[in-house]
């Protein structure tokens, strides 16, 4: 299914702009738009307003523009969209066109077999995830979660937006594991199933001591299943949540793991995109913890396979909380210096327990405030942190891809002095 939006009225009628997949479109006069207007209609502002697709779902959102856009003649700072809607903003009027789904599109589900080796990561801490997420309740034979072929499910470790994880024992040798159970949104078909077990399992290629390990992947009745290896320490956004913040040591050293699994990878040609607390997991003595980083790639995968609607959509303390604005602006071209600014901004929340802007409630403010508003210094909220510490940080914070560091290794060299 491929959802167009063609300019109907305007300098620019006739361009048609089409997307098959998970995808955001910016409009405006800025350098970064998508569709650039210039001076051709002179009542666009910079960034006036971005479309996010996820076929069939549409929404727009009005950049606090300077003269508003509209739906159907309607003024609206957002809203979600349907076939043959227009939207008018300054001289130029755009129409939607959704078209029916098409039924022949349903493909069979080929699962892979169970002994599939290494596929993506996943949520796998032990330790308190599960004090600050609701239990599944047992059902009637005592068992936890759905069937999964050849792994016997045990208790719930915790859950996210993606799915359950629980605790596992594997059939065939006794393995203590952690499965994650997804259930895909209603309305989603088997092609879009059979490709994200595709795309999920170039993960495999993933090897490194702070890189979470992925075993086996596959298809159990409606559900997806991935199997990672089973870690007893907590992520760090439940370490924040029942301690507060880090000392700069701790802090900076699992920061340094979690930046050689992103630099392993980046290497490898692999975006993390969803670097945030609840991603990284702690391991090993308490005297010497290390990190890992879990779920790599896997939310790249669920989003553009069509499994999520409209997912830019969250509340602040998940995905948006350590977003970059090229991930909003330009959703399916993040490159490594995303990776960087997630980073930096799970890095400052383990310094000071809160995120790098004061968000307002609103969720569309949100991304609003995600790509246009400067983040707070860190020691506005720390102000005993280095000044050195500081600037290292925000320069990763920047805005600006280009004005970060060059790699996350140079990211990692500058932090190693606190370590």
């Amino acid at each position: 299914m491929a959802v167009t939006l063609t300019v109907t009225a305007g300098p620019h009628a006739g361009r048609i702009f089409t997307f098959d997949r998970h995808d955001t479109f910016l409009v405006g006069r800025a350098k970064d738009a998508h569709f650039q207007l210039s001076y051709d209609d002179p009542y666009f502002s910079r960034r006036h307003f971005l479309v996010e697709v996820n076929p069939p779902r549409v929404r727009v959102i009005d950049f606090k523009s300077r003269n508003g856009i509209k739906v159907n003649g309607q003024k609206v700072t957002h809203a979600e969209l349907k076939d043959g809607d227009e939207l008018q903003a300054g001289h130029t009027t755009f129409r939607l066109r959704v078209p029916p789904p098409d039924p022949d599109s349903q493909e069979t589900l080929d699962a892979p077999p169970a002994s599939t080796p290494r596929a993506p990561a996943g949520l796998v801490s032990t330790a308190g995830q599960a004090a600050h997420t609701p239990p599944l309740g047992l059902a009637t034979t005592g068992a936890f979660g759905p069937p999964i072929p050849g792994y016997s499910l045990e208790t719930e470790l915790g859950r996210g937006a993606m799915g359950v994880v629980y605790r596992a024992t594997r059939q065939s040798d006794g393995t203590p594991v952690a499965v994650k159970v997804i259930t895909p949104a209603d309305g989603v078909g088997e092609r879009e199933k059979q490709r994200f077990l595709r795309e999920a399992s170039i993960m495999s290629e993933l090897d490194h001591r702070c890189v979470v390990r992925c075993f086996d992947r596959g298809a159990a009745g409606p559900h997806l299943y991935l199997v990672m290896e089973l870690l007893e320490g907590p992520d760090l956004k439940a370490r924040v949540k029942e301690r507060g913040p880090l000392d700069v040591t701790p802090a900076v050293r699992l920061m340094v793991h979690v930046l050689d699994g992103l630099a392993y990878a980046h290497a490898r040609g692999f975006v993390h995109r969803d670097v945030k607390p609840a991603n990284v997991l702690m391991c090993g003595p308490k005297k010497a913890r290390s990190a890992k980083v879990a779920d790599f790639g896997l939310a790249r995968a669920y989003d553009t396979c069509g499994m999520s609607g409209l997912t830019m959509q969250g509340e602040v303390g998940g995905t948006p909380a350590f977003m970059p604005p090229e991930q909003v602006t330009h959703y399916r071209e993040a490159k490594p210096a995303a990776d960087q600014y997630s980073a930096a901004a799970t890095l400052y929340y383990l310094l000071t327990a809160q995120f790098v802007l004061d968000y307002e409630k609103e969720q569309t403010a949100q991304m609003i405030q995600i790509v246009q508003d400067a983040r707070v210094p860190i020691r506005t909220r720390r102000p005993d942190l280095p000044a050195e510490l500081e600037a290292v940080v925000m320069k990763a914070l920047s805005l600006e891809p280009e004005k970060r560091f060059p790699t996350v290794t140079a990211l990692k060299d500058a932090l190693r002095v606190w370590v």
